[in-house]
């Protein structure tokens, strides 16, 4: 500015009304296009900004030209609304944008205006306490063309003034890290807002240096033309708003924790250092209640110091969930190991279809051939009877043909009972059904089947106590189980239901001769084998309807004969849908 320009009062009036001017109109454009968009990362903040660097421009435009005192006085208090809210809004909006909302919530919120409210109360209530400043007198510029507010400033003032230079340079600092670790359109993005916000603070400390020799022009609400300018730049042509930068340190941490498969992290000593969300859920304790203590004590299967191997099935928490574990070292950037990260992986699901296949390609390779190549034999011989006139050999012949194809029926029908113990694969979600009405439906299923049965109900639990509808076809094979392989006139079964908490005990005895070991050894083993398989699908459809019961079932044989089975499943009193598995 020259010195022929500084001899003309108006021309510097101009200059700055303008300039003022530019900035009210400039914020007012961004703020109405970000309020628009106020549900994309960082809109909210900026539309603060862009509205209280409006509120200050405008307001001080009109105190310059405002000859009253009182006028003046009023209107430079309502500007501090601006002056106290932009640098909060441009830390939100800086760390909302890098993708560090955590701190842009709630409470962290609330805790970073603390200081800024308490001095806007304080602006209201000067004249009271003299925190914000002990005089205040106007002062003729530029020929007395306009006015300045002079203030004698209090201790308040400079802690603020201090604390809000500490908001600006934290939201620049965490914009100028995210440029050196993007794409250049980010970096384009972030130099161009760092610029444009350090105008009006670059301004703010001039006018700060000059009050301490006199009075002075307050240059920040005339710079914010430029950053409302800059702004403008960034949305308009480097997509501010529709491109959000993800800094990799934040990218990496939002990754572990919404991670599907638990991960827990230890140190060098296999102590618990951290533990994404699914391993709290697994687990069923918080990452607090389990940093510091040895992976050996919160995870069975793990033993510090021993080989784990690439792929180890174990259990997790108190669930009947299995997990796939993968232990992997990491390193620090020389190479030198720092820590362990554990990957648990749900393969429930997947051992339980493994488990349906082995078993349905025995069936039908082996069960299903078998009576087929009987049935055929059979026939064949029914027809050589008749031929050769042997009616009563035809007869029995034909009894035997009977027999076989009503094993074939059952073998149709268990299969298909089979599908209604796996979880319905769009939601999971079934209605509860009290115990005790589920285990008389199987007790009146298998006496309509077999009528010569003798099925007592020792003791029932009352109707409170509720479960998922597959404990009924459970308890149903079982009873046929116990009736079927018994040769005696009445077979005999026992049920006695009770319930210990929220745990439903069902005790099935029978007198028959027990289960086989190569049945309780197939299912014990998880899987069938060439070497090492049952001879039908019962226990397999009451092993797989436990399992979707959250249960457990142990097979034991009674003395001098016989079979008791013990079924301990979860129940609940309140009715309601559950997620089976």
């Amino acid at each position: 500015m020259n010195a022929a320009f500084i001899a003309h009062p108006t021309s510097v009036v101009a200059v700055v009304v303008g300039l003022l001017f530019i900035s009210g109109l400039v914020s007012v454009g961004v703020t109405v296009y970000t309020w628009q968009v106020r549900r994309k990362p960082g809109a909210l903040g900026l539309s603060v900004l862009a509205a209280a660097s409006g509120l200050w421009s405008t307001g001080y435009l009109v105190e310059l030209v405002v000859s009253n005192i009182e006028a003046k006085l009023l209107i430079a208090n309502l500007q501090w609304i601006g002056v106290l809210a932009a640098p909060i809004a441009w830390f939100v909006f800086a760390f909302s944008y890098t993708g560090r909302d955590r701190y842009t919530t709630p409470i962290p919120l609330v805790v970073i205006s603390f200081l800024p409210m308490l001095a806007l109360v304080a602006v209201w209530t000067s004249p009271a306490h003299s925190l914000m400043w002990s005089a205040v007198e106007a002062e003729p510029l530029v020929g007395g063309v306009i006015t300045v507010l002079q203030y004698d400033w209090g201790p308040l003032y400079w802690v603020v003034l201090g604390y809000s230079y500490l908001l600006w340079v934290a939201g620049t600092i965490v914009l100028f890290q995210t440029a050196f670790d993007m794409p250049e359109v980010y970096r384009l993005q972030a130099m161009t807002l760092i610029l444009g916000t350090l105008l009006p603070v670059l301004g703010n400390v001039i006018k700060t240096l000059l009050e301490l020799y006199g009075t002075a022009v307050d240059l920040t609400p005339t710079a914010f033309a430029f950053a409302g300018l800059a702004y403008a730049i960034a949305i308009n042509r480097y997509d501010l708003l529709d491109a959000r930068p993800v800094p990799r340190g934040v990218a990496c941490e939002r990754v572990f924790e919404s991670m599907v498969d638990a991960v827990v992290v230890t140190d060098t000593k296999w102590r618990v250092i951290a533990m994404n969300e699914s391993a709290v859920t697994i687990l069923g304790h918080s990452a607090d209640e389990l940093k510091g203590k040895p992976v050996s004590n919160v995870i069975s299967g793990i033993t510090p110091g021993e080989p784990i191997g690439d792929q180890v099935t174990i259990r997790l928490g108190d669930g009947q969930r299995d997990f796939e574990l993968r232990t992997s070292e990491f390193t620090d950037h020389h190479g030198r190991a720092i820590g362990n990260a554990h990957v648990f992986r749900d393969v429930t699901d997947r051992r339980l279809n493994l488990q349906q296949l082995e078993v349905m390609n025995r069936v039908l390779r082996h069960n299903l051939r078998t009576e087929a190549n009987l049935l055929e034999g059979y026939a064949s011989l029914v027809v050589e009877d008749i031929d050769s006139g042997a009616l009563d050999s035809a007869r029995t012949h034909a009894e035997t043909v009977r027999n076989h194809a009503t094993t074939l029926v059952n073998i149709s029908k268990k299969a298909r009972k089979l599908g209604a113990t796996r979880r319905d694969d769009d939601t999971g979600d079934v209605q509860l059904l009290p115990a005790a009405v589920q285990i008389r439906a199987a007790a009146d299923t298998v006496r309509a089947d077999f009528p010569e049965s003798n099925v007592r109900l020792s003791s029932l639990p009352d109707g409170d106590a509720l479960c998922a509808p597959i404990l009924e076809p459970v308890v149903a094979e079982l009873l046929e189980n116990g009736v079927e392989h018994n040769d005696a006139t009445t077979p005999v079964v026992t049920v006695t239901a009770t319930v210990d908490g929220d745990e439903l005990v069902i005790r099935i005895e029978d007198e028959g001769p027990g289960i086989s070991v190569s049945e309780l050894a197939a299912i014990e083993a998880h899987g069938e084998t060439p070497l090492r398989h049952g001879s039908g699908l019962g226990l397999w459809l009451v092993k797989w309807g436990v399992d979707q019961l959250s249960g457990t079932v142990d097979f034991n044989r009674r003395t001098p004969t016989g079979s008791k089975v013990v079924l301990r499943i979860p129940v609940s009193s309140e009715k309601s849908e559950v997620t089976l598995g």
